[in-house]
């Protein structure tokens, strides 16, 4: 395998390791999340065809006496995502998801802040009457972050592998907001105030920037190790440094870029490190040296990026209604962003006094926002490919930048929407890369084609035509029972969808699909390769004369143009290449160029 040098020595490097269980990453959501409610434990249902919704919980109303757990709201908004849909005929895995965000800080249970090892303080959000003091824990020592860590244990216990769960908020390090870098010191009226009751503990215990921003690191290494399928999101403003003297901040970029690198990392989160901002709004630019710009850096990088919206307002001179909410929308899309969080009511008439949420009203605004949907999902759709020298190369998405190098190089590859990418190289050396910021790995055996699906399930086909599984909680390939063939016929190419269902061809350009339970069946048609996206919904397939094929429930359809390779992916995804070398995205009805390769598999 052609890599640069420093790339073959860690390759070299890791060949001679054993490996752990290889872990599979969940998509994060694509399209616009519907934010929650704030005050208090509460779900959204859902509504409209919005892609999410949030489950908006306090960690006392979760965990009232430590170790004793109540996910009520939580599972009751999972069972009712799970309904809705069964009953559109969509997947857990592709259709809408619940969110988490437990609140943390000034709405820890009081046995963690009445524990002496954790403390607490008296700290004041916007001033000092009654609605406005909190008893805040000192959520940067150790002893309150041991706590979070059960949190988060006991929480990924239970649902880190459900696929209708499509992402945790990181929460740990907050006060009252879960912007997790900003708001140590409250309002301005109150900062000096809160800043001297932080300081004014024990050496051992007071607040330091020093804390806060290891608060932050220890934050990303416990979702790290506790979150293994889950994406967590990060939502955040440029990190602040806070006076000792008066409480006041300043915003430090280059602290943010550390940080954003530290979650993005391979050891690290990788691209289960979902970053974002808050309160985004329709007039703002990201060329300024805002958190903007930097979440604009990270999504032309490849790694999913969200924005939140400010809240709806009618203040004079700072109006932000549904037209302000489609420029801020606007905004997400063009620079990169795979999601946008919107604001509560809107799908009210008047989203002022929060009257007239009707079917009628989410109908129309739904209507008004599909095509910012459309786009965020667009963002979602990339592919990963090799150039005609066989570099791997990726695409974030169908607009703004276009082929990004990587490292390695392949004949063949497969990839899922989380940025995993099996392949083969020389002839038939099998590799793996988790993700983006990982490095390669050399996987033993020796297949000539692989395809992995969305949930991790990776099949091959070997020089002598015989059919693989990986089992991944080992690291080994289980033979599978293969169709009854002609003489001196073969298998030649394979795929699955994410329940086990196989479609193959042979060199007799005879196409076989199996059941999940093992049962095959000769189909109709001469194809040399079929590919079939994560949940069965989308089978393509390339005759030997390259023309194309799309599978209509009993029958082949013929899709006009020519391509040598196809690969259906998620949510309608769909790339090919033709005999030119010329990419191909499926664009609606018609075949959308972008650019030279040899080979492309959609995510």
């Amino acid at each position: 395998m052609k890599l640069y040098q420093s790339a073959l020595a860690s390759l070299l490097l890791l060949a001679g390791l054993t490996a752990t269980a290889e872990a599979v990453i969940k998509p994060y959501p694509a399209g616009l999340i519907m934010r929650g409610k704030y005050d208090g434990t509460k779900c959204e249902a859902p509504r409209g065809n919005m892609a999410a919704g949030y489950c908006q919980v306090y960690w006392k109303d979760v965990e009232p006496v430590k170790g004793q757990f109540n996910w009520s709201v939580i599972d009751n908004a999972i069972a009712v995502a799970e309904a809705h849909n069964a009953a559109k005929g969509v997947s857990n895995k592709d259709g809408y998801k619940v969110m988490i965000r437990i609140r943390t800080g000034v709405y820890a249970p009081d046995w963690v802040k009445d524990d002496p090892n954790v403390g607490k303080i008296t700290w004041y959000f916007k001033n000092t009457t009654a609605n406005q003091t909190h008893q805040l824990p000192l959520f940067w020592n150790d002893p309150y972050q041991d706590h979070y860590q059960d949190l988060m244990q006991a929480a990924a216990s239970r649902y880190d592998d459900r696929d209708v769960v499509g992402g945790v908020a990181a929460s740990m390090c907050m006060t009252v907001h879960t912007e997790i870098m900003w708001n140590r010191t409250g309002r301005k009226e109150v900062r000096s105030t809160n800043m001297a009751t932080m300081r004014g503990l024990s050496s051992g215990k007071r607040y330091t920037n020093e804390r806060d921003f290891a608060c932050l690191q220890r934050q990303v290494r416990i979702h790290a190790n506790t979150w293994h399928n889950t994406p967590t999101l990060f939502g955040s403003h440029l990190y602040q440094v806070y006076n000792y003297n008066n409480g006041e901040k300043s915003s430090d970029y280059n602290k943010t870029r550390d940080l954003f690198n530290y979650c993005r990392s391979g050891s690290q989160l990788g691209k289960r490190c979902v970053l974002g901002n808050n309160s985004l709004r329709h007039d703002e630019v990201n060329n300024d040296g805002s958190i903007n710009q930097l979440l604009y850096e990270v999504a032309q990088a490849g790694d999913p990026v969200y924005f939140q919206t400010n809240v709806f307002k009618s203040d004079t001179g700072n109006f932000f209604g549904i037209n302000e909410l489609k420029g801020a929308m606007n905004n997400a899309a063009n620079w990169g962003a795979i999601s946008v969080e919107i604001p509560m009511y809107w799908d009210c008439s008047d989203y002022f006094n929060k009257s007239g949420c009707t079917q009628a009203v989410i109908d129309q605004r739904q209507n008004e926002f599909h095509t910012y949907q459309a786009r965020l999902k667009n963002n979602f759709r990339p592919a990963d490919a090799t150039d005609t020298n066989r570099y791997v190369r990726t695409r974030h998405n169908l607009s703004g930048a276009g082929w990004v190098h990587n490292s390695g190089a392949l004949d063949q590859l497969s990839s899922t929407s989380s940025g995993e990418v099996w392949g083969i190289s020389s002839g038939s050396s099998i590799w793996y890369r988790p993700s983006q910021h990982s490095n390669w790995q050399r996987i033993s055996g020796a297949l000539v084609h692989v395809q992995v699906a969305g949930k991790g399930r990776v099949v091959g086909v070997n020089g002598n035509g015989n059919l693989y599984q990986r089992d991944r909680a080992n690291n080994r390939w289980t033979g599978l029972g293969k169709p009854s063939l002609n003489s001196g016929e073969k298998l030649i190419t394979v795929d699955t969808t994410d329940d086990g269902v196989l479609w193959a061809t042979t060199s007799s350009n005879r196409v076989f699909k199996r059941t999940a339970s093992g049962s095959w069946s000769l189909v109709n048609g001469g194809l040399k390769q079929v590919s079939v996206n994560d949940d069965g919904s989308e089978v393509w397939g390339i005759a030997p004369n390259n023309t194309i094929w799309r599978w209509n429930g009993s029958g082949w359809s013929n899709i006009s143009g020519g391509l040598k390779q196809i690969s259906a992916g998620t949510h309608g995804n769909v790339w090919g290449v033709n005999g030119s070398n010329t990419v191909y995205y499926r664009d609606g009805n018609r075949w959308q160029s972008l650019g030279e390769m040899k080979a492309v598999s959609a995510r």
